[in-house]
């Protein structure tokens, strides 16, 4: 019985530990089974939270419209206008295509009609510049002493002239003068050549004391200086840098010339002081085709009245016993050229434009003809003079003579510089400008040519170069 009661004991045991035997293993099993159903997502709505996914941001557009944005800061445009004082009216604002278009074409016509859109505002409301009178370019001291001036007609000349007719010249400067001329003094003025020109302006008469005097005070009124005044370079000889020659007195203050010379051509006056008077009263030197035009207009005559020289109609040192020196402008009105500019043959030298090459001409009747307004060489030593002058034979007074010198003096004090060069001034026109009739009153000119010349003391020595 004893025993039984041991063996009964030991099946009691023996099932509890056979349930603790069973139990940890079915445990690991289960949590197996579990963990694995977790991995598959079986059981994430059992309490498993799910795993982390990425949310890419919302995508931020963009869109221009021509609206601005109430809440993006103001930008204020930098305007530059005419006006110094600033303007209440809104800025032009060019606005993006609230619809863009892939069409490279329609959006090139778009861009297009935007500017034009643009300008047309901008011509209609920004400030207009405004368009100064030809007078008001004029500075005011200067406004009453302009002189007046002739319209030519553009169109097509014959420049120049030819070895026969320079031959010719020469006989009647030997045999009728009693000249000493010889034909390489005309070899620079042929060949001849066509010349196209745009209608120009040019001045009646020469330019007279009176007026250059009241250009050199009103450069002085500037603080400028007759020394350096005209583009750097001396304007004029006076009295101070050359007491035996020049007539113009400056005494620190003002300029002054001899009254009995204020009608006479200004002399002695350097290209630049020419240029710049005439720049002063907004207007050029003419160039050598236009004065040459002027003077002898489209027939080629060889003096500005005709073929056939006459001593009555312009000042040269012929006849022999005529008194010596310049006469006021406009003394001979029946010596008027075709289109009723006076003096241009005698009486004073002309500075024009042009630099001077003894070749040019034979240069431009190599070029397509007719040559169109054709300005000289580009650069060269000196200028062209035109039109001879008091102190030289007729043969020197011919519309297509010509003749050169250097621009300035050497120095201010230079003795040689010419006192028988002067100047007339020239302006460009549009093709629509009235042109004149050509013919002027002769009563309304001035003095007769029994006026008092310049006497040769108040005029000095100078000699024309071998060239004229």
């Amino acid at each position: 019985m004893g025993q039984y009661k041991s063996f009964s004991s030991r099946r009691r045991g023996g099932g509890f530990q056979w349930l603790l035997i069973g139990f940890f293993p079915g445990v690991l099993c289960g949590g197996l089974i579990v963990f694995g159903l977790l991995l598959a997502g079986v059981l994430q709505g059992f309490g498993a939270q799910p795993l982390p996914t990425y949310t890419p941001a919302p995508e931020i557009v963009l869109v221009v419209t021509a609206t601005p944005d109430p809440n993006a800061p103001t930008i204020t445009p930098f305007v530059i206008t005419a006006t110094p004082q600033p303007t209440q009216e809104s800025p032009i604002i060019l606005a993006a295509s609230p619809t863009p278009t892939t069409d490279a074409a329609q959006a090139q016509t778009q861009a297009q009609d935007a500017v034009s859109a643009v300008e047309t505002v901008t011509s209609s409301q920004l400030p207009q510049p405004t368009v100064a009178s030809p007078q008001s370019l004029i500075p005011e001291l200067l406004q009453g002493i302009v002189s007046s001036m002739v319209t030519v007609p553009g169109g097509v000349f014959q420049m120049g002239t030819t070895p026969i007719e320079v031959l010719a010249a020469v006989d009647q400067c030997r045999l009728r003068d009693e000249g000493n001329c010889r034909p390489e003094y005309g070899e620079d003025s042929s060949p001849t050549f066509q010349v196209r020109l745009d209608p120009f302006q040019i001045e009646t008469t020469e330019v007279t004391f009176r007026q250059y005097v009241a250009f050199l005070n009103y450069l002085r009124s500037q603080g400028i200086s007759h020394l350096n005044g005209c583009s750097g370079f001396l304007c004029i000889q006076t009295v101070n840098e050359r007491p035996d020659g020049a007539v113009i007195t400056f005494d620190s203050q003002n300029y002054n010339a001899p009254p009995g010379l204020t009608s006479h051509p200004v002399f002695g006056v350097t290209w630049y002081g020419a240029q710049a008077y005439c720049q002063a009263i907004g207007r050029r030197l003419p160039t050598e085709a236009e004065w040459e035009r002027a003077a002898r207009g489209d027939d080629g005559r060889i003096y500005p009245w005709g073929n056939e020289w006459s001593n009555a109609l312009a000042k040269t040192n012929r006849p022999k016993d005529a008194p010596p020196g310049t006469v006021p402008v406009g003394s001979y009105p029946q010596g008027a050229s075709p289109y009723g500019v006076l003096d241009m043959a005698g009486n004073i030298s002309e500075w024009v434009n042009d630099w001077y090459a003894p070749d040019y001409y034979a240069q431009q009747a190599n070029l397509p003809q007719p040559v169109y307004n054709p300005q000289g060489p580009p650069i060269a030593l000196e200028k062209v003079l035109r039109g001879g002058s008091w102190d030289g034979v007729p043969f020197f007074a011919r519309t297509v003579h010509r003749q050169s010198w250097l621009p300035v003096p050497d120095s201010p004090n230079d003795p040689r510089y010419p006192r028988w060069v002067g100047f007339r001034c020239a302006a460009s026109v549009s093709e629509g400008a009235p042109v004149s009739s050509g013919r002027v009153n002769p009563a309304t000119l001035g003095t007769t040519p029994a006026a008092q010349p310049l006497l040769p003391a108040e005029l000095g020595t100078a000699t024309p170069s071998s060239r004229g």
